[in-house]
């Protein structure tokens, strides 16, 4: 029997392809690839090799974690994703332009059902319009849509659905506000190295 016969039968196409499919995905992507501190290579790996539909004007961070996932995610013209942010793309995450996610947002789109005897897993989808302000540390739960120029306030959790211009905060985030309806800025500062 030839050495490829053997190492078929022990480890299968199936394990394989499990193997190479973590490894450039979730390990290169999160650990080396989001560490190179050239934001154009970064955006780059993520539209080319996870296949992203990432627009050339968006700008991500350093330090973003992506779940393991390819093309289920689309970003937006002149959107900023800061420093150390969890973007969950596995229910498929759909963020517009101009949108400013500040450093260590996390947006989940899948998990666990709570009463599960199994642990059962489930995904959503979550929308986010254009510019929408995400304050630090708040935290997008699956299945929730963030309206036109919304702001969610640092330290949120957002459970619901936020309506567009609204401004939102606590745990869960409830409506403390309203923001301007003539919003047209476009987010275009570029950091060299970050």
């Amino acid at each position: 029997m030839n050495l490829l016969k053997i190492f078929m039968k022990i480890y299968p196409i199936k394990i394989i392809f499990k193997f190479f499919y973590y490894l450039f995905v979730e390990y290169i992507a999160n650990n080396i690839i989001n560490n190179i501190p050239i934001a154009r290579l970064r955006w780059l790996y993520y539209v080319l090799v996870l296949r992203h539909k990432i627009d050339y004007r968006a700008y991500i961070y350093l330090g973003i974690y992506i779940y393991p996932t390819f093309n289920s995610m689309k970003i937006g013209k002149y959107t900023n994703i800061n420093r150390n942010c969890i973007l969950d793309g596995r229910g498929g995450l759909y963020i517009g332009d101009n949108v400013n996610i500040s450093a260590e947002v996390a947006i989940y789109t899948g998990g666990h059902e709570m009463n599960s005897s199994n642990f059962a897993y489930y995904d959503k989808p979550v929308y986010i319009g254009d510019r929408v302000w995400i304050g630090t540390r708040a935290m997008i739960m699956p299945g929730v849509s963030i309206g036109e120029g919304a702001m969610i306030m640092p330290g949120a959790i957002v459970t619901k659905d936020v309506a567009p211009f609204s401004v939102v905060a606590g745990v869960p985030a409830k409506k403390i506000g309203e923001r301007s309806r003539d919003l047209t800025y476009e987010l275009t500062w570029r950091s060299m190295f970050l």
